[in-house]
């Protein structure tokens, strides 16, 4: 019932190992992707707090690192935070700057948001 292996491609049959095109890493800069998310902490965040009531759709949201967590921002007050897949940005916003469009809030179950971020030119 288990399997045997070195859990490498060269178990494979056919991976020859020497040949740079099968496997690895893709060349793609994620930097540089645009990508549609839901929001953590939508509830305890600084603008729900203070508003009682969810940002509007289509309104702009900047994408910043507070210190702790990558986070969506509308007037300087976070809406929620992004999912920790996209730690990543923390490197990429060293050099780029990030920026969202609210595209979609729901009150139920819970309250959510939906933003689509995409790199700025």
């Amino acid at each position: 019932m288990g399997s045997t292996g070195s859990g490498n491609f060269t178990d494979y049959q056919g991976f020859s190992g020497g040949d740079s095109k099968q496997g690895g890493e893709s060349l793609e800069n994620k930097c540089n992707r645009a990508f549609r998310t839901e929001l953590e902490d939508v509830d305890s965040s600084q603008y729900f707090s203070s508003k009682q009531h969810l940002p509007n759709v289509n309104t702009e949201a900047i994408i910043e690192f507070n210190g702790h967590r990558i986070v969506a921002l509308i007037d300087n007050e976070e809406i929620g935070n992004l999912p920790t897949k996209y730690n990543y940005l923390r490197q990429c916003l060293t050099e780029n700057t990030y920026s969202g469009l609210v595209s979609n809030t729901s009150t139920t179950p819970i309250n959510s948001i939906i933003i689509n971020v995409s790199p700025n030119a």
